[in-house]
């Protein structure tokens, strides 16, 4: 009878009843328990409905013990699903991480002939054993080389052949032997494996071509670039235009730290084709990630950070203009823009006005209700050493374009709208004084006087005494204009509050990948006759 040795060290249940574990079962006797308390406790509905939950509620937690997908238990592949549909899916490191900078060094691996030699004996070793037991002999059980025996073993060998000489199991000169040769082909080999590993190998020798692939070179050159990037609203329009063919993912990360995955696209390009893509612009730190592999087996990545992406872009409330950069827009040589006002149509003018005139004068400031004539004025952006300006148009769309060298930099933009208003400001108004000094007036009036029979006549003179005074008069005035300069800038303030550069990031002008051709292979020898070989006759 053949003995067969279960190794203590695997990692495999028990199977108790059938190919059920003791977990198992317990699970099992526990859903029943449970069907069983639906079924019978049930507050409400008739028996059937009762029996249809308890029946449901058992073939639900038996699949649940008993099911599995690929080997593993259902209830760990649902909390998978689980974590997978609703956790983060994110690449945690950075973007630069992803680009390989040099080629991965090929490993060259050196023979060793002490390992071929220790393999090959290894060989005949088990070629010796598998021939013994075709010949009835007794296997190779290293565990039985001291003395180490089972005790059915060797109970079985005692009761069956009780004439056995012992003195053999009692010194096992000759399973020592082959221990000490196998322990010495070991110690043979460990040298050469050190020796593989020394740099120093081609000198000595130990040197055999085994690796028949030569990994080729890597192909130096950008494979994607950014051709265009405008932002406009919470929205970011991207063309990107590969250099070779490649497998593109496109993440766009925003949230409150900017490290949350908002949306994504995968795609395939061909060497030179573009292709556009609308991303979300999300929290104050929006970025985005282009990864790619190529045809070639390379892999890298490019990414925009928040510093290069114009978001949020900027607004300003004026006195006489709300200013709005609506459009932000690079282009290889240019940079465009949208600004978007909001005049107003009536403002207040301080001015001195004066109250009284003539004899008396006086003036105060007073703040007046004015209309606005007309608004004009230039936009200035700056960026570097480049600058441009635009006309201003009032209560629409002031666009600007500003030439910028077409290279790989970071644009940081100033924007500054100078403002002119004329003002028509209505006066109200104004007492004219006039002064007038003492005086008396004469006046003299012829009287009759009647008494009875007798009338007579008599003139009378009146006296009339005017003192100083100063009399006023209400007199209209009409309009006066004003003009008022204003200068408004435009700066982002994210939520934090605090104002940050607006900067635009720009690429490399595009250039198609050259891919060299591959190195030929060498071409096999043929062998060609030299002369006549009838000479050679017949061998015998």
């Amino acid at each position: 009878m053949r003995e067969h040795e279960v190794p203590t060290h695997v990692q495999a249940e028990d199977k108790v009843l059938l190919w059920l574990t003791f977990p198992q079962i317990v699970a099992m006797v526990a859903v029943c328990a449970v069907s069983y308390g639906a079924y019978r406790y049930f507050p409400f509905g008739p028996s059937e409905f009762r029996l249809g939950i308890a029946v449901l509620l058992g073939v639900l937690g038996i699949a649940a013990v008993v099911g599995k997908v690929g080997g593993r238990g259902l209830p760990l592949v649902a909390a998978d699903l689980l974590k997978f549909n609703l956790g983060a899916r994110r690449y945690a490191g950075a973007p630069a991480q992803l680009v390989l900078s040099e080629a991965p060094a090929p490993v060259e691996v050196k023979p060793d002939p002490m390992r071929l030699l220790a393999k090959k004996a290894a060989s005949g070793i088990g070629r010796a054993v598998k021939a013994a037991r075709r010949r009835g002999r007794r296997p190779f059980r290293p565990h039985g080389w001291f003395g180490k025996r089972r005790a059915g073993h060797h109970q079985g060998t005692r009761g069956s052949r009780p004439g056995v000489n012992e003195s053999r199991e009692r010194k096992p000169w000759h399973k020592l032997l082959a221990v000490a040769g196998l322990l010495a082909l070991t110690v043979l080999a460990v040298p050469g494996a050190v020796l593989a590993d020394d740099p120093d190998d081609e000198e000595r020798g130990w040197r055999l071509d085994e690796i028949y692939f030569v990994p080729p070179e890597p192909v130096p050159g950008r494979r994607i670039f950014i051709e265009q990037l405008s932002v406009s609203g919470n929205h970011a329009d991207i063309t990107l235009r590969a250099a070779h063919d490649l497998d593109l993912r496109v993440r766009a990360y925003g949230g409150r730290t900017g490290r949350t995955l908002r949306m994504g696209a995968n795609g395939k390009l061909s060497a030179g084709q573009a292709r556009s893509y609308n991303l979300s612009l999300d929290g104050p730190k929006p970025s985005f990630t282009f990864s790619w592999l190529d045809a070639l087996g390379r892999t890298g990545a490019a990414s925009l950070g928040s510093d290069q992406i114009p978001y949020p872009l900027p607004k300003a409330d004026g006195g006489l203009c709300d200013l709005e950069l609506t459009s932000l827009e690079w282009t290889p040589g240019r940079i465009a823009g949208v600004i978007a006002s909001e005049c107003v149509t009536e403002a207040r003018q301080e001015i001195e006005l004066p109250v009284y005139g003539g004899h008396f004068s006086r003036m105060i400031p007073a703040l007046l209700d004015a209309s606005v004539t007309g608004i004009a004025g230039r936009v200035s952006v700056a960026a570097g050493g480049h600058r441009t300006t635009a006309a201003f148009v009032a209560g629409g769309e002031s666009r600007f374009i500003l030439p910028v060298p077409e290279e790989k930099a970071d644009h940081e933009l100033e924007i500054t709208a100078d403002l002119t208003a004329t003002l028509n400001v209505p006066l109200p108004p104004m007492l004219q004084t006039v002064h007038h000094p003492a005086r008396t007036d004469v006046h003299r009036r012829t009287a009759s006087l009647a008494c009875g029979e007798c009338s007579t006549s008599r003139t009378v003179t009146i006296l009339v005494h005017h003192p100083e005074h100063v009399r006023a008069v209400e007199t209209r005035r009409g309009s006066v204009t004003r003009i008022r300069a204003e200068a408004v800038t435009l700066a982002p303030i994210p939520d934090t509050g605090q104002v940050k550069t607006l900067g635009i990031g720009a690429d490399d002008p595009y250039v198609i990948l050259h891919v060299p051709p591959p190195t030929p292979e060498p071409p096999w020898a043929e062998q060609t006759t030299a002369g006549d070989s009838t000479w050679w006759g017949e061998p015998w």
